[in-house]
């Protein structure tokens, strides 16, 4: 055979189409690139230090518990400091700067537009300010110990976990390695440029579920260090309250400030300082200190204005849109879209309302109160006495001693369960625990029998339910502010105890306040007709599904949001059912008031 000619093929192809694509995100279509999105760890610890006088080499190590095995440590690279306030607001205009290069976790950014953010004055200084900051924002060391929140695992890590903010790699343009960098630059006066790729602790909760969105220009506009902390922490606490109150020593070690006895007066000046400015920039309406004997004892109490939860859904929505058409329009990866838009398996819901061990939240409260005789939930004291248990015990030595308290049938359920508290009586009851996790429904509808509905004034309560509707709405919330008064704490365990018992406190307010005459109405056509037909559980239950399902249309509820508006309203459906009061027209008022189409 010969080899000696070439052969040509003639390959016949359609014909060619190139299609380009412009994947940059428009700025028209981010609705407010001022929002931002912070890591819950940054916001609910000590990362940034809040004293003026650190000292070179300082290793500063938070501790969270008496046990001293839940902690944060915070190690500057040899001969610098631990981050402070500038870094802070370097950190934030970082993020806002993340949002507008499209949410990468490595991305590219220069002195002056890191500047710009910040609205640093114009000298020759400020890029030095910023170099610094971005070196100790890398070189710093956090180690994590039972405290970093994972929103990968919907809880606290429960082991050491170490890492910095971010990672920073300084490229000089001047380099000829770098001239693809210096082609992209402007401004030939620009020498350097930042490459930020930040921490995966810290990323994938920004991407994912573990953040709280923020205004940028809010958090730098906020002058003080310690007012910008407490609005971000407070933010964070209160969820949707419009009223919170802390113990005072809470908030200074969670900034943290000096809370030395000789020092704590000039602590609550700054304290008092911080919060004054807030209210000054109408991010709380008000505040005030109670302190009855030391201020080791006093409390806190802080209004938020009515428009503050409309402003934080608003942001929250919006940054959420925003993120979706970042994700549409610059290709994150398919993974990345399923942590933003997966529903948790019931399991996994269960453990994302795990909290710092030491800091009692108000679904382990609410957990412990259900565990409970059912007796304990028409107690005041009893969410109180629960959230120091937690702190004290920890939270599953508290869940053991609710489930033996209520497995001995006691007849004083608080004295009783502090007792097994103390003496550790529910040491070996791991099986019982496993076997009670979840309350079943059944079992909870037929415990809560006549004899522990509270009683309340029959023909005062009917008086009430004759007066117009707006009259109702202000009586309810004058009983609902003094009946947390009385509790000295104000949750969501407090409104589902106020919610079940709301009857009888009305009817006490009304008893206390004979002042406050009940005038029925003159038109009788405004008084309420009850329909006599009842509902049955299956009808009950198919209409709050259903209603659910029209609110995630609109609102795009979380899995944890709809788990908490169907428990309310099952709250005050069962109460009217016992008492077999539940109608349809019942029913829709009770769905409305968490449902609002």
């Amino acid at each position: 055979m010969s080899w000696d000619y070439l052969e040509d093929e003639v390959i016949n192809t359609p014909e060619t189409e190139i299609i380009e694509e412009d994947v940059i995100v428009d700025e028209k279509f981010i609705k407010n690139k001022e929002l931002i999105r912070i890591d819950l760890n940054l916001i609910q610890f000590p990362i940034f230090s809040k004293n003026t006088q650190r000292k070179v080499n300082q290793i500063i190590k938070y501790y969270f518990n008496k046990n001293r095995d839940t902690y944060i440590t915070v190690s500057p690279i040899a001969g610098d400091y631990i981050p402070g306030e500038m870094e802070e607001k370097v950190f934030i205009a970082l993020m806002q700067l993340m949002k507008e290069k499209n949410m990468p976790q490595k991305f590219i950014i220069s002195a002056p537009e890191l500047k710009e953010k910040l609205k640093l004055s114009n000298n020759n200084a400020y890029g030095n300010i910023i170099k610094k900051s971005l070196l100790r924002l890398s070189e710093t060391n956090y180690k994590f110990k039972n405290t970093m929140y994972s929103s990968e695992i919907g809880g606290i890590i429960g082991k050491e976990i170490s890492t910095s903010i971010l990672s920073l790699e300084i490229i000089n343009l001047s380099l000829k390695i770098n001239s693809k960098y210096r082609t992209k630059i402007n401004d030939k006066r620009i020498k350097e440029i930042y490459k930020i790729s930040i921490s995966d602790h810290f990323y994938k909760n920004i991407i994912q579920k573990g953040y709280l969105v923020y205004n940028s220009e809010i958090l730098l506009d906020i002058s003080s260090t310690t007012a910008r902390t407490v609005y971000m922490l407070v933010e964070k606490i209160r969820f949707h309250n419009l009223y919170l109150k802390l113990d005072t020593m809470f908030l200074i070690k969670r900034i943290p400030l000096k809370f030395d006895k000789r020092v704590i007066a000039r602590t609550i000046k700054t304290l008092e300082n911080a919060f004054e400015e807030l209210v000054e920039k109408n991010l709380i309406s008000s505040f005030n200190f109670i302190k009855e004997s030391t201020w080791e004892k006093s409390e806190i109490e802080i209004n938020f204005p009515e428009s503050s939860n409309l402003e934080k859904q608003e942001r929250f929505y919006e940054d959420r849109n925003d993120f979706r058409k970042i994700i549409t329009l610059n290709s994150i990866s398919e993974t990345e879209h399923e942590m933003l838009e997966e529903r948790e398996e019931e399991n996994n819901l269960e453990k994302s309302i795990s909290e710092i061990p030491t800091i009692a939240t108000e679904e382990q409260i609410d957990k412990i109160l259900g565990l409970l005789p059912s007796r304990a939930r028409n107690l005041k004291t009893m969410p109180r006495t629960i959230k120091d248990a937690i702190e004290k015990y920890g939270y599953e030595r508290v869940k053991n001693s609710a489930i033996y308290t209520k497995k001995q049938k006691a007849d004083k359920v608080r004295s009783y369960f502090l007792k097994t508290l103390e003496n550790n009586w529910c040491e070996h009851e791991e099986e019982i625990v496993i076997q009670s996790s979840k309350i079943d429904s059944k079992e909870f509808l037929e415990e809560k029998s006549s004899k522990d509905i509270p009683e309340y004034n029959e023909e005062v309560y009917k008086e009430f339910k004759n007066i117009p509707e707006e009259k109702q709405k202000e009586i309810e919330k004058n009983a609902y502010q003094e009946y947390v008064t009385q509790c000295v704490m104000n949750t969501k365990v407090q409104q589902i105890a106020f919610k079940y018992s709301k009857r009888k406190y009305i009817c006490e307010y009304l008893e206390k306040h004979q002042e406050k005459k009940i005038e029925a109405p003159k038109d009788e056509s405004t008084s309420p007709i009850l329909e006599k037909k009842e509902l049955d559980m299956a009808e009950i239950k198919s209409k709050i599904v259903k209603a659910i399902e029209l609110g995630n249309m609109l609102y795009s509820y979380t899995p944890e949001e709809e788990k908490n508006i169907f428990k309310n309203i099952l709250i005050e459906v069962m109460d009217l059912l016992l008492k077999k009061e539940l109608t349809d027209t019942a029913l829709r008022e009770i769905i409305r008031k968490y449902i609002d189409l």
